[in-house]
């Protein structure tokens, strides 16, 4: 991954190349940005520019030893780590070291790739994961070293949010005061859960969305997509490369989300209890993370459902029966109750998060659905 490979972002880019070149880089790097921003890809191209040996005026070379083993992430300078979780093979005692070839895999192939698809990666989707204190002992220890061919020892962190509360303090110490040459590159999609013991110790990059434009052109450059359906892509998408992606593959997952949004309100509509306990069961055999990802698709759905009663269409990027859909729900979720709903849905985010009994989640906000339908009917 190099700069060039990053969609987007070029203020970033060149503010980050002229720090470096007048020697301002900050030891901890954070980069602020969900899934689509490219937070995760820009890092690790970051790392590459830092370590290349004949880097240019505006990217590494891509030829010199460090570049050469950077295209396999194996640099024995580059150390990374990322929430992990017992799965079938690891069943105790899990830290990142022990999925590096999972991860390698996953980033080479797809460095878009979503949190989600690296807990499907790791096997883990009915799992919490975390980076734990066994991570931040090994980062510790990885910094107690000489760096073997690079002047700068480099350690990307994916998602700090996921950081362990028990094991922050065991960073704090070594973010504060570094060793000599050291560059950490943290990558997170939610400050508010960042300890801010630790926000106050980085030099925070917020990232905005990449525009359609750069969207169509990694559509066409890279993924080889015909052009007229690439720019198709690139407007549904709204500047989301991994909705985009999703769009390119006509993605199952999200086409069953959609289907399984749609019955359900319908029997929370009807209050059809039978039917919606029969949704419950089927529905809490997904992993958490799932769950979550199912209500963050009902909370777009209810944005949507609003941007259509202010007739502003021009900005609802959907098409076929999705779009059919929104024009219908728009009739019964509006000003009078999207609030209320929103708010319900957060707060069984949150719920899900710590822990609580899926089956009453989802069949009292059932319940709470029918009410909150009715109020804007």
């Amino acid at each position: 991954m190099m700069f060039k490979d990053v969609i987007g972002q070029d203020r970033i880019k060149q503010l980050l190349i002229r720090n470096v070149g007048q020697q301002r880089t900050g030891h901890a790097q954070l980069f602020l940005g969900n899934e689509d921003t490219g937070a995760l890809p820009l890092a690790v191209a970051f790392a590459r520019f830092i370590q290349c040996r004949n880097r240019g005026a505006e990217d590494a070379c891509g030829s010199c030893s460090s570049c050469i083993k950077l295209d396999k992430l194996a640099h024995p300078d580059l150390h990374f780590f990322f929430p992990s979780a017992p799965n079938q093979e690891h069943k105790k005692d899990v830290s990142s070291k022990l999925f590096m070839n999972n991860w390698r895999e996953l980033l080479l192939e797809n460095p878009y790739f979503t949190y989600f698809q690296w807990l499907q990666k790791l096997g883990v989707e009915n799992k919490q994961a975390i980076i734990n204190a066994e991570d931040c002992n090994d980062i510790i220890r990885n910094l107690g070293m000489k760096s073997y061919e690079s002047p700068y020892r480099v350690v990307v962190i994916y998602m700090l949010e996921k950081l362990f509360y028990a094991a922050a303090p065991k960073l704090l110490k070594v973010l504060e005061e570094p060793p000599e040459n050291t560059l950490f590159l943290m990558v997170s999609e939610n400050k508010e859960r960042i300890l801010n013991t630790i926000l106050s110790r980085t030099q925070i990059q917020k990232l905005p969305l990449p525009g359609e434009e750069d969207v169509y052109k990694a559509l066409t450059g890279r993924y080889g997509i015909e052009p007229v359906r690439a720019k198709q892509i690139a407007f549904l998408s709204g500047g989301r490369i991994t909705e985009a992606l999703k769009l390119c593959h006509h993605d199952e997952e999200q086409l069953a989300d959609f289907a399984s949004f749609r019955e359900w309100m319908r029997y929370c509509y009807t209050r059809d209890v039978a039917r919606i306990l029969k949704w419950v069961d089927q529905t809490v055999q997904a992993g958490r993370e799932k769950q979550k990802s199912f209500f963050q698709y009902g909370l777009k759905i209810f944005r949507l459902c609003l941007l259509q009663n202010y007739q502003l269409e021009q900005l609802i990027r959907l098409e076929g029966e999705e779009q059919d859909f929104i024009q219908k729900f728009a009739t019964v979720v509006n000003h009078r109750n999207t609030l209320q709903i929103v708010e319900a849905f957060n707060e069984a985010i949150l719920h899900l998060e710590r822990n609580a009994n899926p089956r009453i989640l989802f069949t009292d906000l059932s319940l709470q659905m029918h009410k909150m339908m009715q109020a804007g009917s």
